[in-house]
């Protein structure tokens, strides 16, 4: 028969500066998640048509900064939680 386990788990101790920094990064780059695409599709995608690249490099740069800070957000939080110093 399977038998029911409990498993305690201690609190983890949480560096709560750390772990308000990470979501500060990640409410940063939150918009840029919308502006690189939303400028994609409404001036890069056209405007290369017509040959100017101007929109269609902002809205990589966009993109590009809204990864950043969403991952050097994310591993701030995760370091919050799991450091074990």
């Amino acid at each position: 028969m399977w038998k029911a386990r409990i498993i305690y788990l201690s609190p983890m101790a949480t560096d709560r500066n750390k772990l308000l920094s990470g979501i500060r990064f990640m409410a940063v780059g939150f918009p840029f998640i919308f502006m690189g695409p939303a400028l994609m599709f409404w001036l890069g995608i056209p405007g290369t048509r017509n040959g100017n690249y101007w929109a269609f490099g902002i809205s990589i740069v966009l993109m590009a900064t809204a990864a950043f800070f969403c991952v050097k957000g994310l591993r701030t939080i995760l370091s919050a939680f799991f450091d074990r110093g």
